[in-house]
């Protein structure tokens, strides 16, 4: 039996090489970003092995390194998600309550939409709630973007 031996990551920089187009890519889930170990394969092929370590979570655009070279970049994948325009604070707050209610995480987006992962039943509940104004839409889902982050990372102005 053949098999590869993944490269190991042995330091993690955030956010350096983002846009860099020498590095390879390395593509995650949403839902990866806190996983304590990882075996991966790179856009290219090359099978990483990673670990938390120190950091919390992994990040859009952590550059791993292996020995001081860089060998890839993390980005996260879009997936299908349930979007929300509200119009108003009432309708915010009456959204990210029934999905707090699902347990599920509530994501705030680029172009200021609430968002959450595509769960075929919920999107059933919100489209008989919020009817055509609910819609399925491909987006990132980056932990900064959720509430839960944005609450607790939030400034208070007086």
């Amino acid at each position: 039996m053949n098999t590869v031996q993944p490269v190991v990551i042995d330091e993690v920089k955030s956010g350096l090489h983002l846009n860099d187009p020498a590095s390879d890519v390395l593509e995650l889930e949403w839902f990866e970003n806190k996983k304590q170990k990882l075996t991966r394969t790179t856009r290219s092929g090359l099978v990483l092995e990673l670990r938390l370590g120190n950091i919390k979570e992994w990040h859009q655009g952590d550059s791993l390194y292996n020995n001081g070279q860089l060998i890839a970049t993390i980005h996260f994948k879009t997936c299908l998600t349930i979007s929300f325009p509200t119009e108003n604070e009432a309708e915010a707050a009456d959204f990210c309550y029934f999905i707090g209610n699902q347990h599920l995480p509530v994501f705030l987006t680029l172009n200021q939409q609430f968002a959450v992962p595509y769960d075929g039943r919920l999107y059933e509940q919100l489209f008989f709630r919020y009817g055509a104004r609910i819609q399925l839409t491909d987006a990132q889902l980056l932990s900064h973007q959720s509430l839960r982050y944005l609450a607790k990372n939030r400034t208070h102005e007086n």
